[in-house]
């Protein structure tokens, strides 16, 4: 039985986007007690890489239509088996240490339900500390990499797939995970490179605002305030600081 379950979605378009996906597989496999780990990939009907994907893989499924990030997820959380599932983006690179980090991390606190780590740009050092938060730090939790206790993603059944091609769902898994009574933590104990927005910005730039439009009103519909306006008023303190450098 894995310990982690790493949980990659992939729309391979192009090849940059081909390169970049070898490049994150590298760096998980390179990471510090990878053999406790299974690989699951959610291939998102690439038209390029798949032969590659299939080779690495534990767990391979290739979807017949681009069913987006969101449903995606959701499919390799339902197959999991690690009692914590890492989400990348495959257009990351991790420090080799994470897993040892986010293993002390779960074990010491009881209620962490996600674990968000340091995010850097992609060819900056990682620059690591060695301070991990459990409140206060919320705005830090993006999205990009992150690792769930599965008991928590369980718990609110994943992400929400009436968010279109993304955009907010992940403002949304955070809200109701809290609102179980889970922690979500951030640390820089452990890092990761990102190039940010690789995939999403293949996506037709109009239907993806299309799509966030559309997005930000279904959270509205749906907890009676905008996202942004509601973090603003839950987390005042985080207003007060950029958002970026990340400590």
């Amino acid at each position: 039985m894995p310990e982690i379950s790493v949980v990659l979605p992939v729309w391979i378009t192009n090849d940059e986007l081909y390169s970049l996906t070898g490049k994150a597989l590298e760096s998980l496999m390179n990471s510090q007690g990878w053999g406790k780990c299974e690989l699951i990939i959610i291939d998102n009907a690439s038209p390029i890489g798949a032969d590659q994907l299939l080779s690495l893989a534990d767990i391979y499924i290739r979807n017949k239509v681009n069913l987006g990030y969101v449903k995606a997820i959701n499919q390799g959380l339902k197959l999991s088996q690690g009692s914590l599932i890492a989400v990348p983006n495959n257009d990351t690179r991790i420090s080799p240490n994470w897993i040892q980090v986010a293993k002390e991390v779960f074990q010491r606190d009881p209620k962490a339900g996600s674990l968000h780590f340091k995010m850097v740009g992609y060819n900056e050092p990682f620059n690591l500390g060695d301070a991990v938060w459990d409140k206060g730090k919320e705005r830090w939790c993006q999205c990009s990499w992150f690792i769930w206790r599965k008991k928590a993603a369980d718990q609110i059944q994943g992400l929400d797939e009436n968010y279109g091609l993304g955009g907010y769902d992940d403002w949304d898994w955070l809200l109701r995970m809290r609102r179980k009574g889970w922690k979500s933590m951030y640390t820089n104990a452990a890092a990761f490179q990102h190039k940010d927005s690789s995939t999403q910005n293949i996506l037709d730039q109009e239907k993806r605002k299309m799509s966030d439009n559309k997005n930000y009103e279904y959270f509205k519909s749906k907890f009676g305030e905008y996202p942004d306006k509601m973090w603003e008023r839950l987390y005042p303190e985080q207003y007060k600081v950029p958002w970026r450098p990340y400590p």
